[in-house]
């Protein structure tokens, strides 16, 4: 039987259990790092590890708590408190790093000394694999600090004082924000979805000056930091950071733009289908609208019955999430919108705002991939090997979401499913890798500028902006003011990411290869990835990657998820042009 709403027995009781942990907690970091230069390097990191996994036991909970409920103070209050002792948790780890960096070079001379730390392997080969650049200076320290100050001048600007237009949908005045673009943009005629682009970019416009020297100051900022800790770019830092190669972005940009003429092909066909001489970026909206209802049990069923393919093991774990209060399931006044997946140890947690709408079967198997993975890496790693890199966090969610597509459209009932569900497909490859790889060139247009000391002006930006969306739209009419459409990218602003964007199209990519192996039954794919879900944090992330038969030094992967677009590329032009001349 699925619960539907959160059981946090495995985190607190009640909120007087979570605080006498909160107490001990402080107290238990005090002590160690009042000791960290006294005791040995193993109780160091024994006891890291143990204070890391009950902070973030603390923080999962009221976090949570809070999301449930935004209006509720209190915990918006433990939340502070908690990041205090974050703070003490980070200086306990910085101490304790330092001892590394001072007392060898090598991983095999450590494991030597006291064979015990091969608990903390990773630990130690992520320090000294860093050890020239962990630098800190009076520099990066300023720099660092004013980059969250910049994060929170965007935030004040685009949510408090851009002042947004006003247009008639329906017979009603509606403001047209970010959250009221995104709400509407689907369900109005292309007329309306025309005047809110016009107003929305219009209103963009107004600031635009004020954005564009935050985003130029916030890349000065962050390549003086890669500058300081030793780096000659701030990809070479975002790379290295993750331990990747350089191939890996070489070889994604390479493929992404031998492969735009597909791109060209498909906007070519969605001119010819929507009968119009012109395609601007308005039309692109799904004219295939799939009507049909399902409730969150139809929609496990359905998840379920697809994801069948990776075995009674895996559907295992999968019945295991469902029972164990994993997810919030349904809205309600005061939670959090949107749906997420919490990563942690103690158990995943998925918020969700469920309702019947079919598209919706993708986010619950989204989820629960995320959900799977994190139940199979926690029963086969402790928690010093849980976490893994951001680079291959989208990972299982993508792989459950493309084995649950290909499922749909081999079952689809009719013609207008079909279109549907092949329209989505082609969406999520286009805005996942051919759109994250024209970000990708944005940052890098942007910081080859600053490396070479060029100077550069709005004017500058917004054409650099504007000139791409013309290449990664072909067949579509870009008009002069979606110049500013940049503005709108939190990932340019937000907190420390830089260069996040190719993330979401590696991540798709390696899905698509397990995917499409998987289904297939090619390369012994199922039981390679059933392995790579139990791995987390335990090796390098190259390495991992090897388990099921990925070397990014090599353009196959890409190759092959491009075949795959052109494969969805084919069947969607066949069900088109079926009744029309072209």
């Amino acid at each position: 039987m699925e619960v539907l709403k959160w059981k946090f027995d495995d985190f607190f009781q009640n909120d007087e259990s979570f605080l006498r942990e909160l107490e001990f907690v402080k107290n238990e970091l005090s002590l160690a790092s009042n000791n960290s230069e006294k005791d040995s390097l193993y109780n160091c990191l024994k006891k890291y590890y143990d204070l890391s996994y009950r902070v973030e036991k603390l923080f999962t909970y009221t976090t949570l708590k809070n999301d449930l409920d935004i209006s509720n103070q209190t915990y918006i209050a433990y939340k502070n408190e908690i990041n205090m002792i974050q703070g003490m948790l980070d200086n306990f780890l910085q101490s304790i790093n330092r001892i590394i960096l001072s007392s060898g070079d090598v991983v095999a001379g450590f494991l030597k000394q006291d064979s015990r730390l091969v608990k903390y392997k990773m630990h130690l080969y992520e320090v000294l694999r860093l050890k020239k650049h962990n630098i800190t200076n009076s520099l990066i320290e300023q720099n660092t600090l004013l980059i969250p100050k910049i994060n929170n001048l965007y935030s004040i600007i685009q949510n408090s004082e851009l002042e947004y237009k006003y247009i008639n949908i329906n017979g009603s005045m509606i403001v047209i924000n970010s959250s009221n673009y995104e709400k509407y943009f689907t369900t109005v005629s292309s007329d309306t979805r025309h005047k809110m682009l016009d107003a929305y970019m219009e209103s963009l416009g107004t600031v635009n000056k004020s954005i564009s020297n935050l985003l130029e100051l916030r890349l000065q900022l962050c390549y003086g930091i890669a500058r300081e800790k030793g780096y000659t770019s701030v990809l070479e830092q975002v790379l290295d950071e993750d331990d990747l190669s350089i191939n890996i972005i070489s070889n994604l940009k390479q493929s992404t733009n031998s492969y735009l003429p597909f791109l060209e092909r498909y906007y070519f066909l969605k001119k010819k289908e929507l009968n119009k001489n012109k395609l601007y970026s308005y039309d692109l909206v799904s004219s295939h609208q799939y009507q049909e209802k399902l409730s969150f049990g139809e929609s496990l069923t359905i998840v379920k019955k697809a994801l069948s393919i990776l075995g009674k093991d895996y559907l295992e774990v999968l019945n295991q999430v469902l029972q164990d209060g994993v997810i919030d399931v349904y809205p309600k006044q005061g939670k959090f919108t949107g749906s997420y997946h919490w990563r942690n140890y103690t158990k995943p947690m998925i918020l969700m705002n469920y309702t019947d709408t079919f598209r919706n079967v993708f986010v619950v198997a989204h989820e629960l991939g995320h959900a799977v993975n994190g139940y199979m890496i926690k029963k086969n790693r402790p928690f010093q090997d849980f976490h893994f890199s951001v680079f291959l966090s989208e990972v299982a969610s993508k792989t459950n979401e493309l084995i649950l597509g290909h499922y749909l459209i081999t079952h689809a009932k009719s013609k207008n499913e079909k279109l549907y569900l092949l329209e989505e497909q082609m969406s999520t490859f286009i805005q996942s890798v051919f759109q994250q790889v024209m970000y990708f060139e944005f940052n890098e247009g942007l910081y080859q500028k600053i490396e070479n000391k060029e100077m550069f002006s709005t004017d500058d930006i917004n054409e650099l902006f504007y000139d791409l969306q013309r290449k990664y739209f072909p067949e579509v009419e870009i008009n002069k003011n979606e110049k500013y459409k940049w503005q709108t990218r939190l990932h340019l602003f937000y907190e420390q990411y830089r260069y996040y964007n190719f993330q979401y199209a590696t991540g798709l990519l390696i899905a698509l290869k397990i995917a499409t192996d998987i289904i297939n039954h090619r390369h012994n794919m199922l039981e390679k990835y059933l392995e790579f879900l139990t791995i987390g944090g335990s090796m390098p992330t190259l390495d991992s990657l090897k388990i099921i038969g990925i070397d990014f030094s090599k353009k196959e992967v890409f190759e092959d998820g491009f075949q795959y677009f052109s494969q969805l590329l084919d069947q969607y032009e066949e069900l088109i042009l079926e009744n029309k001349e072209v």
